[in-house]
C-alpha cells in the first residue's frame, strides 16, 4: 500500500493520491493564482488580507511554500498581461504592478524575467507615445514638453536611455507628421522647439534620417509657397556655373545619369528544300529574307553631382556636364529612386537621374519649374 504525497494517509495500491486530494490541490494551485492576479490588478493590493487569504487555501490543499510562491509568480504575471491587454501601460498600473512584484514575488525564473522584460519596454512604449505627441504639439506645446521632462525623471531609465529615447521619438514624430506627404509650418516650428528644449542636435536625431527627411520637408513647403529655400549648407566650392539671376537651392551627390538609346538588330533566316538529282548528290534552292528590329533601353552613361537651382538643372560628371532649362522641359516623371525629364527638342530622348530620393527631387523640382 502507498501513502498520499498530499495528506499523507494511504493512498491504496499502487497510487500516489487520492483523487480528492489531487483535486483539492489543482483547484487550490488555481484559487491562488487568481486571488493573486485579482489584487495585483486592483486599485490598492492589501499585502497582508492576500497572504492570510492564501494562507488558508494552501493548507487545505496541501501546497507547498515553493508552490504558494510560484502561484504568485504566475498571478502577478497573469496581472501584467491583464495590463497589457489594450496595448497600453498606464502610469498608475506600472507603478501597482512594480510595488506588488517588489513586496510578494519571490520566485524568480525566466517567466519572471520576462514578465519584468515586458514590462519595461511597455513602460518605454509609453515615454515614447508621450514624446511622439510631445514634439508635434503645436498647442500648450511648452506645457507637453515639460510633462514629458517630468515622466523621464518619474522613470527608470539611465540618462543614456533617456537621449536615446528621446531621439528615436523625435524620428519617429517626424515620420508621423510626413504621413500626408506635407509638414505644415506648426509641425516644423514643434518639432523644432522639442530639440531646443531638451538639447538634442541634428546629429543626435538623424540615426533613421530623420532630421534630413524634416528638411527636405520644409525646403518642398517653401518651394510649392513660391520662396527660395535656402536651407542648403553647402561645403567646398560648387561645380556649376550658375546664372546671375538663380539661386543654388539644393545638391545630391552619386547621383547616376542615364539616356535613353535605340538599339538595332537584324535578324533573318534562309528557307528551301534538298532535291536529290542523282545518288549522294543533293540540289537546295533556298531563298534568304531579313528585317531590322528596333528597340529602346534606358543606359548608365554617368555618375555625379546633380545641382537643383531657381532656374535649371545641373548636372556635372566624369564624362557629361550639362544644364538643363526648366522652361524647356515638357514632361517631368516620378520615380521611387529619381526623376526623368523629357526636353522639347525634336530629336530628345528621356534623361533620368536616379538620387535614391524620388519623393524629394520630384517634389521640389516640380515645383521650382513652376516658379
Amino acid at each position: 500500500m502507498g501513502a498520499c504525497n498530499l495528506c499523507g494517509n494511504n493512498a491504496g495500491f499502487l497510487r500516489s493520491r487520492h483523487r480528492e486530494c489531487e483535486t483539492a490541490y489543482q483547484s487550490g494551485l488555481a484559487e491562488m493564482t487568481r486571488l493573486v492576479r485579482d489584487a495585483a490588478s486592483g486599485p490598492d493590493p492589501d499585502a497582508d488580507k492576500l497572504n492570510s487569504s492564501l494562507k488558508v487555501v494552501a493548507n487545505r490543499s496541501f501546497a507547498s511554500e515553493p508552490e504558494v510562491n510560484a502561484s504568485i509568480a504566475e498571478g502577478w504575471k497573469q496581472a501584467v498581461e491583464v495590463a497589457l491587454s489594450d496595448g497600453i501601460l498606464s502610469k498608475e498600473d506600472e507603478s501597482r504592478l512594480r510595488s506588488f512584484h517588489e513586496r510578494l514575488v519571490t520566485a524568480r525564473n525566466s517567466e519572471t524575467d520576462a514578465t519584468l522584460a515586458r514590462l519595461d519596454k511597455a513602460a518605454r512604449d509609453r515615454l515614447s507615445m508621450v514624446a511622439r505627441q510631445a514634439a508635434l504639439a503645436d498647442i500648450d506645446g511648452e506645457a507637453s514638453l515639460q510633462h514629458l521632462a517630468r515622466s523621464l525623471d518619474e522613470s527608470e531609465l539611465s540618462p543614456g536611455e533617456e537621449r536615446r529615447l528621446l531621439a528615436q521619438s523625435w524620428e519617429k514624430a517626424v515620420n508621423d507628421a510626413l504621413q500626408d506627404g506635407v509638414l505644415s509650418l506648426e509641425e516644423e516650428t514643434a518639432l523644432a522647439s522639442y530639440l531646443n528644449h531638451f538639447n538634442l542636435s541634428s546629429k543626435d536625431v538623424n540615426s533613421s534620417e530623420g532630421h534630413t527627411r524634416m528638411v527636405k520637408a520644409v525646403v518642398i513647403r517653401e518651394a510649392a509657397e513660391g520662396l527660395v529655400p535656402q536651407r542648403l549648407k553647402v561645403k567646398g566650392s560648387v561645380p556649376f556655373n550658375l546664372m546671375k539671376s538663380e539661386q543654388l537651392v539644393w545638391m545630391i551627390d552619386d547621383v547616376k545619369y542615364l539616356e535613353v538609346v535605340t538599339r538595332r538588330q537584324r535578324r533573318g533566316a534562309s528557307h528551301g528544300v534538298s532535291v536529290r538529282i542523282a545518288k549522294g548528290v543533293y540540289y537546295s534552292p533556298r531563298t534568304f529574307s531579313s528585317q531590322t528590329h528596333e528597340w529602346e533601353e534606358p543606359i548608365h552613361v554617368d555618375t555625379g553631382m546633380l545641382g537643383v537651382t531657381t532656374k535649371h538643372l545641373y548636372f556635372h560628371g566624369l564624362r557629361k556636364r550639362f544644364r538643363i532649362r526648366y522652361d524647356r522641359i515638357v514632361s517631368f516623371d516620378p520615380y521611387s529612386d529619381g526623376i526623368g525629364v523629357m526636353r522639347d527638342a525634336l530629336s530628345a530622348k528621356p534623361q533620368s537621374f536616379l538620387t535614391g530620393d524620388g519623393w524629394f527631387i520630384y517634389n521640389l523640382v516640380t515645383n521650382l519649374a513652376q516658379r
